[in-house]
């Protein structure tokens, strides 16, 4: 293809933090789980995708597989993806550690990947979608709905900025001050990713189909949507 017809974007371009080796990448899942408490979040969104034990999901962006391994233990197949080899390595060594066997790993993201028509239950991303421009997240959103059977889950979890009535400089330095201690990286962040705002994201998760059943804000710019497709769709 000549150079200047080729539109797509390269998913695969690392946008903020790399890892270049399994120990950093088991330094940072150790870290993340010191501030957060990653299984309780991830049996959240276990009770809000409602999984069966035929089901079949597909987690985006999966990073250390600790969501892919905890739905591996109720349902039939887990399908993740992630465009860093680095943590596919760490995440199918800790699924082999706990001898879990129906989930597929892949070097794939958002666009990249190869999706199955209405071939999900449930479809789940968490801190992802943000690596990729608006005009490319609805292309991202519209091939999840079109791999989803209807009444499928998709959900939701990333930075979601929203400063209501006030300024966004205002907002950006009082989420930056209040989250140096945990989040240090914020600031880079805001200055170069591609965090939307909310009246934004919800436009582009109903003008790919989805049905939003809930939409919940917590710590000023984090937010997660529970989605639906709905039974009856276009695709």
């Amino acid at each position: 293809m000549k150079e200047h017809f080729n539109w797509r974007r390269n998913e695969f371009q690392q946008i903020g933090t790399d890892y270049g080796s399994i120990d950093e990448v088991a330094a940072y899942d150790a870290r993340m789980r010191k501030m957060r408490d990653v299984d309780a979040e991830n049996r959240m969104i276990l009770d809000a995708i409602r999984l069966k034990k035929e089901s079949a999901v597909l987690e985006i962006g999966m990073g250390t597989g600790a969501f892919a391994r905890a739905a591996a233990k109720v349902c039939a197949h887990v399908t993740a993806l992630d465009v860093s080899t680095m943590m596919i390595d760490y995440a199918s060594s800790k699924a082999r550690e706990e001898k879990l066997e129906n989930i597929d790993f892949y070097h794939a993201g958002f666009l990249s990947f190869d999706y199955p028509p209405q071939a999900y239950d449930a479809v789940v991303t968490g801190m992802a979608l943000h690596h990729l421009p608006d005009v490319w997240k609805m292309v991202a959103l519209e091939k999840i709905f079109s791999s989803l059977k209807a009444g499928g889950f998709f959900y939701l979890l990333d930075v979601v900025f929203d400063w209501g009535n006030g300024s966004p400089e205002e907002y950006f330095q009082r989420i930056i001050e209040s989250e140096f201690e945990a989040r240090p990286n914020l600031s880079r962040h805001i200055s170069q990713e591609f965090s939307t705002t909310g009246w934004i994201m919800t436009g582009l998760l109903t003008r790919a189909g989805f049905i939003i059943e809930s939409d919940v804000q917590s710590r000023g710019f984090l937010r997660s949507y529970c989605c639906r497709k709905p039974e009856k769709s276009r695709f």
